[in-house]
């Protein structure tokens, strides 16, 4: 029997974003600046004798009939011969912390399939087969550092000095539809350019999930002292950026002793098969 093919599912930040409007089809136009970093959940694949997924993980929330990675791989099945496959995910980013881990999954279901079976789609392709699954799982494909704009199907790969992040991670889920649906039109904001929007380092959802989640406002408060307090996506993560690797390694030691938190950097290339 072939081995399983092991991969790796990283997560992502916004390190800004910007909701510029509405649309008719009740989605909204965004501008952010997506940045993957070195925190991951880990995939296993292996082709079964049948002709369906088995689909299990360590997470006991989520859903193992209906979630991204089923999603995923009814989307290649539907267009493609393939036969049944047992995928497990070791789940180690957080549900609703706004690091698009289910998005990222969905994502390397995709490119694992491509690989296992050999179909040789290549990523434009799986990028538009992508778009029906998630906002966020078109991004994944190709990772690394993007401006994207849209409801996040205009992707431009751009670079970065390399950053580095500590992460405080609440124990709540949150809910981005929820969050969407309750941003005022006040908080909506006008299309600027890309150097303008790498340099506002703001967060349209910010005062929304603050007002919902009291215990974020009073977090962001405390960590106030180590440097600027970021919420990526619709929350619930906290991070602060840092150039420099030991200032960050010594903001996580004292962070660490009051909440949950983690040293990450980010990731402009990286093999999700190793």
């Amino acid at each position: 029997m072939m081995q399983p093919l092991i991969c790796k599912s990283f997560a992502k930040l916004n390190l800004c974003l910007h909701v510029l409007n509405q649309r008719k089809d009740g989605y909204h136009n965004i501008e952010s600046i997506f940045c993957i970093i070195d925190f991951f959940d880990k995939l296993s694949f292996q082709i079964n004798n049948s002709s369906a997924i088995n689909f299990k993980t360590n997470f006991l929330e989520i859903n193992t009939d209906d979630n991204l990675v089923t999603k995923a791989y009814n989307t290649i099945s539907n267009s493609y011969d393939i036969s049944g496959v047992d995928i497990f995910l070791d789940k180690k980013i957080p549900i609703g912390s706004g690091l698009g881990g289910g998005s990222s999954n969905a994502a390397v279901t995709l490119l694992a399939l491509n690989k296992i079976f050999n179909l040789n789609i290549s990523n434009n392709d799986l990028v538009e087969m992508s778009e029906e699954i998630g906002a966020d799982v078109p991004f994944f494909i190709n990772g690394g550092i993007a401006h994207v704009e849209g409801i996040g199907k205009i992707i431009k790969n751009i670079s970065i000095d390399e950053k580095y992040f500590v992460l405080i991670l609440p124990n709540l889920n949150i809910s981005t539809k929820e969050i969407f649906e309750s941003l005022p039109s006040r908080d909506l904001m006008n299309k600027c350019s890309l150097r303008e929007l790498m340099e506002s380092n703001f967060n349209s959802f910010e005062n929304t999930v603050m007002a919902k989640y009291p215990i974020l406002k009073e977090t962001k408060y405390w960590l106030s002292s180590f440097g600027s307090v970021r919420i990526s996506g619709t929350g619930s993560t906290l991070y602060i950026e840092y150039d420099n690797y030991q200032s960050a390694v010594d903001a996580n030691k004292e962070i660490g002793r009051k909440y949950k938190s983690l040293m990450v950097g980010s990731l402009e290339s990286y093999d999700i098969f190793t």
